[in-house]
């Protein structure tokens, strides 16, 4: 486990400088138990610092949403190779994020896909623009009782919906924005 965790900390360091965390360092810290447990005789515990002159904290005591959607994105990228977990559902993940890190968070979200299903909730045109396949599901209120439908999207309705979510409407501009995101949609 304390050899398995540098390179298991390296990696996630990695995936984090790549999605805009580049103060942050992620570290595993392993210490020996007295007694045996079920978690063998060892205590693992993940640690964080996530700006410039702060101290190690574990990585439940994180603030920032948008933080801790891009570590969690980062460890289960790592663990994505070797996780034999069929599907992933990512609702949110994007929470707190946007440009630049959106878009690299989109990235990695693809590469994941390419080794396992992956689900994800999202309110991000950024992030969106990514899928292969693209639901839209709503809620609506039907004699007293709310209703979720789902929807599968054909390409124009995904882009019109990237539009309405990038600008809150569908224009001939937020349409043509829509658009070269969709582009980009492989890297």
């Amino acid at each position: 486990r304390k050899e398995i965790s540098k390179e298991l900390a390296e990696r996630i360091n990695l995936e984090l400088k790549d999605m805009e965390m580049k103060s942050a360092k992620f570290y595993v810290q392993v210490t020996d138990e007295e007694k045996f447990n079920s978690n063998g005789l060892n205590k693992v515990e993940f640690l964080i610092i996530t700006n410039v002159g702060e101290e190690y904290k574990p990585l439940i005591k994180i603030a920032s949403g948008g933080e801790m959607s891009r570590i969690m994105l980062g460890i289960k990228k790592v663990l994505s190779d070797v996780d034999k977990v069929p599907v992933l559902i990512f609702d949110e993940i994007d929470t707190g994020i946007s440009g630049v890190a959106a878009k690299k968070v989109g990235y990695k979200i693809r590469e994941i896909s390419k080794k396992h299903q992956v689900i994800c909730v999202t309110h991000l045109a950024t992030i969106v623009a990514k899928g292969d396949y693209n639901y839209f599901i709503s809620k609506k209120v039907e004699e007293d009782k709310t209703k979720t439908s789902i929807k599968l999207l054909d390409e124009e309705e995904v882009i019109k919906e990237i539009a309405r979510i990038s600008t809150g409407e569908v224009t001939e501009i937020s349409m043509k924005h829509a658009r070269e995101l969709r582009k980009d949609r492989v890297a």
